[in-house]
């Protein structure tokens, strides 16, 4: 079954690539597997944290992200139409509370858009998934100017053994930190991972300054 879903989400990503094309193509984690790419630089963009924030969710089930004061919430189903709601901090990943809230969505067909974060200063950044030449999928980050110039090349923010089911979801609280959040597998069950951008440019305590 998770190789026919695999068929499907492969014949959308291609469709979904030339439409985003013109805007670039869109901690250790709870399961212990190795995260060497936290604390990259790349361009103005940094890897600051990755967690799997739940080990067995429903891929099909879309993911929503919101803002709440300083931090984000992420929303999305399990198994047997079980909603899950997540609270974390954008920074760090810490995992702020955890609940179980009744029925999730309807399953339905996985997003394919590309997700689109203004930033402070006018740079922006932009995250979607791409093929990967054994036939998986990956998730990438890509920093722009304000100006729509590109910062470096796309950064690949999902482990090299998972497989990426659907397009990345995408929030910022502080116009600095980028929570990006998307179902994987490495062969088992899906599992829904954070990973923690920050604008690596934006100066550490500039939000600070500008408050004096």
């Amino acid at each position: 079954m998770i190789a026919n879903k695999h068929l499907f989400i492969a014949k959308l990503l291609a469709c979904a690539a030339s439409a985003t094309a013109s805007v670039g193509c869109g901690a250790a984690g709870a399961s212990g597997r190795p995260t060497e790419f936290v604390g990259d630089d790349l361009a103005s963009l940094r890897v600051a944290e990755t967690r799997v924030v739940n080990e067995n969710v429903n891929p099909m089930v879309p993911v929503h992200l919101a803002t709440e004061g300083s931090n984000i919430t992420a929303t999305f189903g399990l198994p047997g139409r079980r909603q899950v709601v997540t609270r974390l901090d954008p920074a760090s990943l810490d995992l702020l509370s955890n609940e179980q809230t009744g029925r999730s969505e309807e399953p339905s067909a996985p997003s394919t858009g590309a997700a689109r974060v203004e930033l402070d200063g006018g740079r922006f950044l932009v995250c979607r998934t791409r093929d990967r030449a054994d036939g998986g999928h990956e998730a990438v980050a890509q920093m722009w100017t304000a100006s729509g110039s590109r910062l470096g090349a796309p950064t690949v923010i999902s482990p090299p053994d998972a497989d990426v089911f659907g397009a990345p979801r995408a929030a910022t609280a502080d116009g600095r930190h980028v929570l990006v959040t998307f179902p994987e597998t490495s062969g088992g069950p899906f599992e829904l991972r954070a990973v923690s951008l920050e604008d690596a440019e934006r100066p550490v305590g500039s939000d600070r300054m500008a408050g004096k």
